[in-house]
């Protein structure tokens, strides 16, 4: 076998994070959030389980297409049942020009309702959150208006719920 080029040698494998990482990162700010009463810290923290969640689906599509190297040459290529899986929850494409370049979207109601809320929160405004009800911070709810108001905390978790269902799915596949 042929010996390693210097520059994978050096690589510190210590750093390089888990897949199972981003889940965690999710759970963190979901954890934080559901014990938040101060709507600006409680916004804060939603904001970075929204990213977080994007991302976790982003990695995973990155890694169906480019994670698993090929036996005989080492490149990298498609993992076909990794991206069965996910393309039962995102759309998931390549950019033929640029391999390293993949991009996700919702297809489901709550990847759907996951990359919305995602996008308004990075690319339009905050986070627009409106109190329903006396408790918090199960009152909080995404919207400007109570009768399109979606339960924040409530979203989050079933977003969560189906990050580990999809994991346990990649996992098995």
């Amino acid at each position: 076998m042929a010996e390693l080029p210097e520059w994978v040698r050096e690589i510190r494998m210590d750093a390089i994070a888990d897949p199972s990482d981003k889940i965690a990162e999710c759970e963190y700010f979901l954890g934080l959030a559901s014990n938040e009463p101060n709507r600006e810290r409680f916004r804060w923290l939603i904001s970075a389980f929204l990213g977080a969640a994007y991302s976790y689906f982003e990695i995973r599509g990155l890694r169906a297409y480019r994670g698993r190297p090929h036996p005989e040459t080492g490149e990298p290529v498609e993992d076909e049942d990794e991206l069965r899986v996910l393309r039962q929850y995102v759309r998931v494409s390549q950019d033929k020009r640029n391999p390293d370049f993949v991009k996700t979207s919702g297809l489901n109601d709550i990847t759907g309702e996951l990359y919305k809320f995602r996008k308004q929160n990075t690319h339009h405004y905050p986070i627009s959150l409106i109190q329903i009800g006396d408790d918090r911070p199960e009152g909080y709810h995404f919207g400007y208006r109570e009768r399109d108001a979606t339960p924040v905390l409530a979203f989050c978790r079933a977003a969560m719920k189906l990050i580990r269902q999809v994991e346990a799915e990649l996992q098995g596949a």
